[in-house]
């Protein structure tokens, strides 16, 4: 292989290796609504929603207590628990909240009631399914008709649930079903969302967590883009360890591109070109005998006259004492 070849080679590795796809390893969950679940019933569309629109997202882990939420500050997000809370984790949420901050619950027959009642509020969430003759596809799906809150109606006619629930034990709401609705055989308008005051800060109760999962985030879209909005707060905190069977199971990669500006690739190419010139020229072993010589003068020790005369001798197989002899000679 001629050298040309082999400095086309070098060039053509070195500019692969500048701009070639660096990739960062993610994880992903089987868990419902976790915001690493990208499958039907995972939050990671909304996650990614909430993230475009300029807010911190911060899953937490382990008990509230633990991460010591009550001194934190945003939104607090508990989607479709599924496990017990504490009495110092629910403490937790009241001081959260009553300093200022909010807290979302979204959740139908899992544990969002032990904390509505563990902080004595005047809203539940039915432990029935709700029914109503206005949905999508089928009667699953069913969807509201009414929504009071102007920021959360903003270019929304309706929002489609998924066997929700309702609320119940509340004065008023922002999402409402129809007047024909019915849970457990009681018919009236109920409401999907409601918000309560809650020392300086505030509670928002939504009826049915799918409202939120990548399964119905297609036609809910704008709807979820209007919500993070009302509720506002720089971080979004999403419980992650009242899930149960919480698990990263699986690795995955992100692949980021690097772009090299053009400007900087004809530079990086020419400096290559010019390193590769000087090393044919031979350049840098000129550089590297003349460095030799400096670093040998000053740091090799000088030999005198006896010392070069007894080596020479060795060398040549000469008997040293005459050799020795003849120099003391020749100096006298």
């Amino acid at each position: 292989m001629n050298k040309t070849v082999k400095y086309l080679i070098i060039i053509l590795l070195l500019f692969a290796l500048l701009t070639m796809p660096a990739t960062i390893p993610v994880f992903s969950s089987s868990t419902p609504y976790s915001i690493f679940n990208r499958n039907w019933d995972g939050l990671s569309g909304f996650a990614e929603l909430v993230h475009s629109k300029g807010h911190k997202v911060v899953p937490i882990f382990e008990s509230f207590d633990l991460f010591n939420l009550s001194n934190r500050n945003g939104v607090l997000l508990i989607v479709g628990p599924n496990m017990t809370y504490t009495r110092e984790e629910i403490n937790q949420i009241r001081e959260f909240v009553k300093r200022g901050n909010t807290l979302f619950i979204a959740d139908d027959f899992g544990t969002g009631n032990e904390i509505l009642s563990g902080l004595r509020l005047p809203v539940r969430i039915s432990r029935y399914p709700l029914w109503d003759f206005f949905y999508e596809e089928n009667d699953r799906l069913i969807v509201s008709v009414t929504i009071s809150n102007p920021v959360l109606a903003r270019n929304v006619t309706m929002v489609v649930t998924n066997d929700p629930s309702g609320i119940i034990v509340t004065r008023r709401g922002e999402l409402y079903v129809s007047r024909v609705a019915m849970i457990n055989l009681h018919r009236r308008m109920y409401p999907l969302m409601t918000e309560v005051k809650y020392g300086r800060g505030r509670i928002v109760v939504l009826s049915d967590p799918d409202v939120l999962a990548n399964m119905q985030f297609p036609q809910n879209r704008q709807f979820l883009s209007n919500l993070v909005d009302y509720l506002g707060g720089g971080t979004f905190y999403f419980d992650e360890a009242h899930h149960p069977n919480f698990n990263l199971y699986s690795a995955g990669t992100v692949t980021i591109t690097r772009v090299l500006p053009k400007e900087r690739a004809i530079k990086l190419m020419v400096a290559i070109g010019v390193l590769l010139l000087l090393w044919e020229l031979g350049v840098f072993g000129y550089l590297a005998r003349l460095f030799g010589r400096l670093t040998s003068r000053f740091f090799l020790r000088e030999e005198s006259p006896e010392e070069l005369a007894r080596s020479l001798a060795r060398e040549r197989g000469w008997d040293e004492d005459e050799v020795m002899e003849m120099l003391a000679r020749m100096g006298g």
